[in-house]
Order: C-alpha cells, then sequence, then structure tokens
C-alpha cells in the first residue's frame, strides 16, 4: 500500500512537471509540423508557408508545411485531431474548416471545438470572388442570376472547399439562381474545369481567384465582402447587386492545436505565431493576397469559434444544404 502511494505521488508529480511552464522553455525541441487542409498552390497555402517559414527562423526549428487536401478540409483536419497533445502539431484552419464543417456533415470523425486547443488567429476579412468562364454571357451577379433563370439546367458550379460550396449556395438562397452543385476534391481541380467551361461558376479566394483572371479564360464578376476591394480592381461586390444588399461571404484562418496540449506550450506557440505575423515583411506579402493580418490570442480565438460554429448552423440551415 504505501508503495502504491509512493508510485501514485509520483506519477502525478511526472505530470505536474509536464503541465509547468518550466517545460514549455524547452519547446520546441524538434520539428513542428504545420497541416493545412488544402492542396498547394492556393493563396491560403502559400500564406501558410509565409508564416511557418518565420516561425521556423524564430524557435529555430523546421516547421513543416503538410498539405492534406480533401473532403472539404476534413482530411487535413482530421489528420491534426489524431496528433499528440504536445504542440508539434498545428493546423491552419478557416472559419469554414473550424466552424461551418460541423454543419455540413452528419458525423465527422472529430468536434472542431471539443478536440482542438485555440491557439492564435491570423487573418480575417479573406474575400472571396465569384469567377466564370469568359466564354459565358453574363459580366456581373445580376446577368448570371438573370440567365440561371432563363437557361434553369444549364449552369453548374464547382467547389473544392466547403467555403466555396456555402458562397454560391447563399447567393442561390437570396437570389433564387438555378445552379447545380458539382463537387471537387480540390479548389484547383475545379478552376482547370472552370477554364475548360466544364463548370460556369466558382467562388475562389481573390487572391488565387484574379491571378486566374489574369490569364484571360476567367472573368471575374463580384467579391464577395461588403464593399469593393483593391485586390480585385473595378470588380464590384455582392451586395452592389439590386435586392442583395445583405449578401456577405468572408472567411478567418487561425492556428490550432490538438486539445489537451499544456497551456504553456499553447501560449509559447501563440506569441511566436503573433511575433511572425508582426514581421513588416511577412505582413506585406501576406496583404498582396487580399487577406487583412487581425492577429488574436487563445481567449479569443476560442470565442470566436464558438460563434462561428452558431452562424454557420444558421446559413447552413436556411441554404437547405442536407449534412453529408
Amino acid at each position: 500500500m504505501f508503495r502504491r502511494k509512493i508510485l501514485s505521488l509520483g506519477v502525478v508529480s511526472v505530470l505536474l512537471g509536464i503541465l509547468t511552464p518550466s517545460h514549455a522553455q524547452d519547446f520546441p525541441s524538434r520539428p513542428i509540423r504545420m497541416i493545412v487542409p488544402l492542396a498547394a498552390g492556393g493563396a491560403t497555402d502559400v500564406v501558410a508557408r509565409l508564416i511557418a517559414e518565420k516561425l521556423s527562423e524564430q524557435v529555430k526549428q523546421p516547421v513543416i508545411v503538410e498539405n492534406r487536401p480533401g473532403a472539404q478540409g476534413m482530411i487535413g483536419v482530421e489528420a491534426a485531431a489524431r496528433a499528440a497533445p504536445d504542440g508539434y502539431t498545428l493546423v491552419f484552419g478557416s472559419s469554414t474548416t473550424m466552424a461551418a464543417i460541423a454543419s455540413l456533415y452528419a458525423k465527422l470523425p472529430f468536434d472542431p471545438i471539443q478536440d482542438f486547443a485555440a491557439v492564435a488567429k491570423a487573418l480575417d476579412n479573406a474575400y472571396n470572388v465569384l469567377l466564370v468562364p469568359t466564354s459565358l454571357p453574363v459580366t456581373n451577379v445580376a446577368e448570371l442570376i438573370a440567365y440561371s433563370k432563363a437557361n434553369p439546367t444549364t449552369l453548374n458550379y464547382g467547389a473544392g472547399t466547403a467555403s466555396s460550396r456555402i458562397c454560391i449556395e447563399m447567393l442561390k438562397v437570396m437570389s433564387g439562381a438555378s445552379i447545380t452543385f458539382v463537387p471537387y476534391k480540390t479548389s484547383t481541380q475545379a478552376l482547370n474545369d472552370l477554364m475548360g467551361n466544364q463548370v460556369q461558376l466558382v467562388c475562389e479566394p481573390t487572391g488565387s481567384g484574379m491571378a486566374q483572371v489574369a490569364t484571360g479564360k476567367l472573368r471575374a464578376i463580384a467579391v464577395t465582402g461588403p464593399k469593393r476591394i483593391d485586390e480585385a480592381p473595378g470588380v464590384a461586390a455582392v451586395a452592389e447587386t439590386p435586392g442583395l444588399k445583405d449578401y456577405g461571404h468572408w472567411s478567418w484562418l487561425a492556428f490550432f492545436t490538438r486539445a489537451g496540449t499544456p497551456p504553456a506550450i499553447i501560449d509559447k506557440l501563440s506569441a511566436e505565431l503573433l511575433k511572425a505575423l508582426a514581421n513588416p515583411e511577412v505582413a506585406s506579402k501576406i496583404k498582396k493576397f487580399g487577406f487583412d493580418i487581425v492577429p488574436s490570442g487563445p481567449k479569443e480565438l476560442a470565442a470566436l469559434q464558438k460563434e462561428a460554429v452558431a452562424k454557420y448552423a444558421k446559413i447552413i440551415k436556411d441554404a437547405g444544404i442536407t449534412p453529408e
């Protein structure tokens, strides 16, 4: 009995030692994995790599970006949910992959709130742009809606992310447009088929979307924020369309780690990420992709995530999207 008590006290002491701030002083002592639940090459991926590079310089350990696309971002988020609660795995999640996803699937292999610890919000006001092939005879949202109603079985939209799908489903609900959903594993695949006129509409992050417009094969007909933005010169906001003044769709991007990670390690990760975001060179490069750097710590991010889960549950219900 006495020996068992000694052993029990020893285990408790070890556990307490793991959770103390002194343990965080040695963190990180090996490479950190940063999961991006989207394909490589997109705006979110490029931004994640900019932050990862600066974070690596600061903590003097490699920060390895790992792209895990598919299933509306669920594959990458699930991989992060299965990681050890030690701070060595981060996921660069969004208001879609860490909030809206809870209402898009009837049964998730993880809980976006219970299985994760908020670390640091990075970006906000990540607007999207509506793109069509230049061969489609529409130049704005009003013309798109009219064309869809005149040709109710003609238009299809592609979406490789939940954000893209919500973007267009909201438009359909508010306008009565007739556009059929075609699922894709990645946004890149949807964009490729858009350029080939296999689908006629996508909703893509502004940075990568406007880069595709520059090819001459695609036309931007609207941005999804409440007003026009510098990153898409001459492109109107959806909200300027008669009857759609209340339309608005944009995302935030943030870092999460596995629930159960010691608070001292979370605090250290948060501080280093916020430091990286404050770097003028990093901030300047991120701005070119149409994102606003709006950083915050773990408590603020956790509250924001809970609000977003409730917000998107209503949007998805109103849009009539049946959970998969």
